[in-house]
């Protein structure tokens, strides 16, 4: 038994670790003092830790009006997927119409069509309709990839047992009282996993932030570091970029301590509950 738990958690553990390194790399890089980064770039240790590294990206770049820019789109294009997804996947799950089926289908399919084929078009809209280096022109085009929140929310809703809405029917519940009041409250640990995907996937946005968002102040802090690439003096300021990394991933570890025993019942019920 002990050999058996051997073979399956060493590899699992050796797995984590090669996983994990890289993450300690960039943590020990931003707090090592700029000039002595690449002095041994797999240390796993920083030479001589000091702040010196934040204190320099927040005097550069206005990194805290990043975060605050990346935390308003991402959140504002995850409530909007949720917006459209969760009432759409109820709809494919528990109503009955003509055509759903191949409407569920056709939703699908778009999940096969790369997003950068509608950059071109996107783009051009973007700019006729005056949107261009504004939150909107970030927000809004990105918030139509759904077709993975729509199947995710079918697959969640279809496992509400139909006698729980019929008995709400009974009572005169009406199709939108049955999703908000009954539907969705039974479904939370899955709408939080969809939620923090959402916001992964709009936080890392960075080839059409690039495109139309401009001005230093308004860039999302994933575009906003590409900036500190820029050579200096002839010397990259590594420091100040691994340290603005860091800096990027607190909200999103914030996002997931609190949403984890949500995460945790949607993809492994009963979990959260040991």
């Amino acid at each position: 038994m002990i050999a058996r738990r051997l073979l399956v958690h060493v590899p699992l553990l050796l797995a984590a670790g090669i996983a994990f390194l890289p993450l300690l790399l960039v943590l020990s890089a931003a707090f090592t003092p700029n000039e002595l980064v690449l002095a041994d770039p797999l240390r796993l240790l920083p030479y001589h830790p000091s702040l010196a590294n934040f204190t320099d990206a927040l005097r550069r770049y206005p990194v805290m009006t990043w975060l605050g820019n990346s935390v308003l789109t991402a959140g504002a294009i995850t409530i909007g997927k949720l917006a459209l997804s969760l009432p759409a996947g109820y709809a494919f799950a528990k109503l009955r119409f003509r055509g759903r089926e191949t409407l569920f289908w056709v939703i699908l399919a778009t999940m096969t069509f790369p997003a950068v084929v509608a950059i071109l078009p996107s783009y051009i809209a973007v700019v006729r309709l005056g949107l261009f280096d504004t939150y909107a022109a970030m927000i809004i085009p990105s918030i139509p990839y759904i077709g993975f929140y729509v199947f995710y929310s079918r697959e969640t809703f279809r496992r509400l047992p139909d006698a729980m809405l019929e008995a709400a029917r009974i009572d005169g519940a009406g199709t939108l009282r049955q999703f908000l009041a009954i539907a969705l409250p039974n479904v939370l640990p899955s709408v939080a996993a969809l939620a923090v995907i959402a916001f992964l996937g709009a936080w890392n946005i960075y080839l059409w932030a690039q495109l139309v968002l401009e001005d230093t102040a308004h860039k999302t802090i994933v575009t906003g570091i590409a900036m500190f690439a820029d050579i200096e003096g002839g010397q990259r300021l590594w420091g100040p970029l691994m340290a603005t990394s860091v800096l990027s991933t607190l909200p999103v570890l914030l996002l997931f301590l609190l949403a984890q025993r949500w995460i945790a019942e949607a993809f492994a019920p009963g979990t959260a509950e040991q």
